[in-house]
């Protein structure tokens, strides 16, 4: 289980986020946004996580409803997590060139994911 705390200043929330900085990969599997982004790996860190989502930074925006397939390794249990989800939200953070986003985990049907144990570690 994740234990460090964020603040819950959301009260719309369904799950407690937790704030994580972890190294990921993440590659672009469909966005008709992004078309020029199709394939491409990218790399960042985490900000917060839950059990059903990600706050992410990276280098690079990326449009609403794109779908992504992350790639996230855990220090704490060295263990690594195929998830996928949709942007709900990307804006600039306070320091330039990077950005966050926002990650809604979602089931696949043509691929299997890691999301139900992402899911029990925050059980």
């Amino acid at each position: 289980m994740v234990d460090r705390v964020a603040n819950n200043f959301d009260d719309r929330r369904s799950d407690t986020r937790y704030e994580m900085s972890e190294d990921f990969n993440l590659k672009i599997v469909f966005s008709s946004e992004n078309p020029g982004l199709l394939g491409k790996t990218i790399s960042g860190a985490t900000v917060d996580v839950s059990a059903s989502g990600l706050r992410l930074a990276l280098s690079t925006p990326i449009k609403l409803d794109s779908v992504l397939d992350v790639w996230v390794t855990l220090k704490q249990n060295n263990k690594k997590y195929f998830l996928t989800g949709n942007v709900r939200w990307c804006n600039e953070s306070d320091v330039a060139g990077i950005y966050q986003i926002g990650l809604v985990l979602r089931e696949r049907s043509d691929t299997i994911t890691d999301l139900t144990s992402w899911r029990e570690m925050f059980k």
